[in-house]
């Protein structure tokens, strides 16, 4: 994969998080969290530390209100830095929020304890760091991989911080031009989303070469596993339907054996192009192993699946080197119809049928009906039907006991 061109894709995955991929959103609002309670309990330390650094340089009771202060937005660090949560998009917009508002807070509570107390005449060069703070909050969100939308609205608060201090306390800025520190504000802001574009753009890179597989451009088997267990447990919190297409290519050894791996390797290619050109952006096809396929379909019924293996069927998936029409074994699973608890049984019995497909006599679709299809690649008779009505046969005998025709492979 080429993730070094930056293609209209890449474009999108750097504006919004709407277009990443569960794989992606997952690592990355992982990373964020783990940063964040990272940062803030080292700043529930500093900000502890930093008690007795204000005794010296704030009279009483000014260092007291200041010490005060800090205690609270220590604690408050700390409950951020070891709360648990879940690395998902609610989670780490919260905690990424929650890291600035405490930190802005307390800049804002000891700009209001020196304008008002008076205490800033007496010490010029600790009010001045105090007026230049809320460049550090800028600064901070170059450590978190960022998208450009994301960047400007955690960027918005920060301008309040800056500006209330200017319009309610302005002595606070007697030694310190206000047009100054809204520039250097605006120039850190740029520079920080600089940065965590870079970061964002690095992770993306390296989740989808980790998440990709090299040969068909799927996604590998592990990180299929993973999204599965995303996508199952979304289905059953909302009760949608969900289903998985298990796909075996037959006869694949053939190939390979009559015409090289690297025609089987061209195959497998045109295979995947082709599944993909028939599924829906929100499905997910896994190269489960193999020739093995697994193509994931969320909010999508039996019937529906039948649908799609007949638009697969129109299409084809490919031909073999000599010409001849390559055809796959098929089987399909959906959450309510097997009253899956897992998708781990999802899946099993999506395994199950496809075998139950290859015993039926190969190029055979069997969905949740468990009613085989054959012939469903080269001929335009075939229809994959999901009827109300169980007939008996062969196949759903075989299902019935929970048996492998192992010799059907």
């Amino acid at each position: 994969m080429k993730s070094s061109c930056l293609t209209e894709k890449n474009w999108d995955d750097m504006l919004s998080a709407r277009s990443h991929s569960a794989e992606i959103s997952h690592e990355r609002y992982g990373l964020i969290l783990s940063r964040v309670q990272f940062v803030s309990r080292f700043f529930g330390v500093l900000v502890l530390l930093w008690v007795g650094i204000e005794f010296i340089c704030w009279p009483w009771p000014v260092s007291g209100w200041l010490a005060l202060e800090r205690v609270v937005a220590a604690g408050a660090f700390w409950v951020l830095g070891t709360h648990r949560f879940e690395p998902r998009a609610l989670a780490a917009y919260r905690v990424v929020m929650a890291l600035l508002l405490i930190p802005a807070g307390l800049i804002l509570g000891v700009e209001f304890v020196l304008a008002h107390t008076g205490a800033h005449l007496e010490q010029q060069f600790g009010t001045q760091a105090y007026v230049f703070s809320p460049l550090l909050l800028a600064v901070s969100l170059s450590i978190f991989p960022l998208t450009v939308r994301e960047s400007l609205l955690l960027t918005a608060p920060m301008i309040p911080v800056t500006v209330l201090p200017m319009v309610f306390w302005p002595q606070l800025f007697a030694e310190t031009s206000p047009m100054a520190i809204v520039l250097m504000l605006v120039l850190i802001s740029a520079i920080s989303a600089i940065a965590s574009l870079s970061q964002l753009t690095f992770l993306v890179s390296l989740v989808k070469k980790s998440a990709t597989d090299g040969l068909t451009g799927a996604v590998t088997r592990k990180v299929g596993e993973r999204m599965l267990d995303a996508m199952f447990a979304v289905a059953q919190r909302r009760n949608t339907p969900f289903s998985v297409l298990f796909i075996d290519l037959d006869r694949f050894k053939s190939i390979n054996d009559r015409f090289g791996h690297g025609a089987g390797d061209d195959v497998l290619r045109d295979v995947t192009t082709s599944i993909r050109a028939v599924a829906r952006r929100q499905d997910v096809l896994v190269r489960w192993g193999g020739e093995e396929m697994v193509l994931i379909m969320p909010e999508t019924t039996g019937a529906e699946i039948a649908g799609f293996v007949n638009r697969l069927a129109v299409s084809g998936i490919g031909r073999a080197p000599d010409g001849a029409v390559i055809t796959a074994s098929m089987g399909a699973a959906e959450r309510v119809t097997d009253r899956a608890d897992g998708w781990d049984a999802l899946i099993a019995a999506a395994d199950r049928r496809m075998y139950a497909a290859k015993a039926a006599g190969r190029n055979c679709y069997l969905g949740p009906s468990d009613i085989p299809v054959a012939g469903v690649f080269g001929s335009s008779q075939a229809r994959a039907e999901e009827p109300r009505t169980k007939p008996e046969s062969a196949t759903t005998i075989a299902l019935r006991d929970g048996t492998r025709v192992k010799d059907a492979a």
